[in-house]
């Protein structure tokens, strides 16, 4: 039996202790907030797990911890600036659903409570780290209280005190945009569908939270995001002009927006007792909603390969850069106006809609 210590209780870092302590390791796991907030209304912070982890997040025996803050989505669509269209079913996939909507804030609660729980998890929160000893695999909290560990995880976000303490660098940019997330009431209902539409200045999407609640998201340019974000009017007029056609009247609830950043670590270990996972190791392009997903693989992945940190680097690093890249190749054509651009998109989605391509591609996209 490991001890792990684990510094970052998200939902990577939590999802990753329950799974280390059901494999049966020992985990002390580590987080500066006192517990996960959750409140009547949806957060901001929403996720779209895939189905292929979702059941594995059941697996793990959260289902019974989650509030009602979860949404399955049967179906999605991906339209091109030239009004190419692409649509998965979860038919297409052979499964009841593509995956499931979920806030944030309840994911983590339910996976605090499971490990709160288990009796080979330690939690410490709030907490915080203030000295890394890492030759002696040794750290000390804000407490002074001094911890051994076999292994240690970091799995405290992009800006991971891990990752300086290893002195990890990281390849990466700024995308000079901003993602504006805007939660919405609808006056009509709608189906538990998924889209996103590209066009120049960025694209525009809809996440389904309750059969008459949505998160609208809008891609743009820094500037152009602060300056329709500034007051509540300004932002509703924008937003209706965005998806008024296609959502009809709403009513704002709440409203944020973050910049866009691409960060890869140029290293998923130091020696064989310290790694990264989730957005320590990598942060993503987050339109196709893949980063958490990335970093349950991260976790499941590590298990999958007995631990090994040269195989979980092999292999995480590869599949996370290859995903970056297609995030960004999607960005970019998407968006083209160059006429050779959108005839390749047309044929190649009119190819995969009439062939078993889709179901490749879509089972693909939602394993690990």
């Amino acid at each position: 039996m490991k001890h792990y210590v684990i510094n970052g209780g998200g939902m990577v870092g939590a999802s990753a202790a329950l799974a280390l302590a059901t494999h049966g390791e020992r985990v002390t796991l580590i987080d500066a907030q006192p517990e996960a907030q959750t409140s009547d209304e949806w957060d901001l912070r929403i996720s779209s797990v895939n189905d292929n982890h979702w059941q594995w997040l059941l697996s793990l025996g959260i289902g019974d911890d989650l509030n009602h803050k979860q949404l399955p989505y049967q179906r999605l669509s991906v339209t091109t600036i030239a009004g190419t269209q692409l649509s998965f079913t979860a038919a297409d996939a052979g499964a009841e659903q593509l995956g499931v909507m979920v806030e944030n804030n309840n994911l983590q609660a339910a996976l605090w409570k499971c490990c709160q729980r288990h009796a080979a998890i330690e939690f410490k929160a709030p907490a915080q780290v203030t000295d890394f000893d890492l030759p002696n695999q040794r750290l000390t909290l804000d407490d002074g209280e001094q911890l051994n560990y076999d292994v240690l995880i970091g799995a405290d976000g992009a800006n991971s005190a891990v990752a300086r303490a290893a002195a990890i660098g990281y390849r990466g940019w700024d995308y000079g945009q901003r993602c504006l997330l805007a939660n919405v009431t609808l006056e009509q209902p709608f189906e538990a569908e998924t889209w996103e539409v590209f066009r120049p200045k960025g694209p525009y999407a809809l996440l389904p939270l309750t059969s008459n609640t949505a998160c609208l998201i809008d891609y743009r340019s820094a500037a152009e995001i602060n300056s329709i974000s500034s007051d509540a009017d300004t932002l509703i007029s924008e937003l209706t002009k965005t998806f008024g056609d296609t959502i009809g009247d709403f009513q704002l609830q709440r409203y944020a927006s973050f910049p866009l950043q691409r960060k890869h670590a140029l290293e998923y270990h130091k020696g064989h007792s310290l790694i990264l996972m989730g957005d320590a190791a990598h942060t993503i392009h987050p339109l196709a909603g893949q980063g958490v997903n990335l970093g349950f693989a991260d976790v499941r992945s590590w298990l999958d390969c007995g631990q090994d940190v040269k195989r979980y680097q092999q292999q995480r690093q590869q599949q996370n850069a290859r995903m970056m890249r297609a995030m960004d190749l999607v960005n970019v054509s998407f968006r083209s106006s160059s006429k050779p651009i959108n005839w390749l998109l047309r044929g190649g989605f009119s190819i995969i809609e009439r062939t078993a391509l889709k179901s490749l591609l879509l089972g693909s996209a939602m394993q690990r």
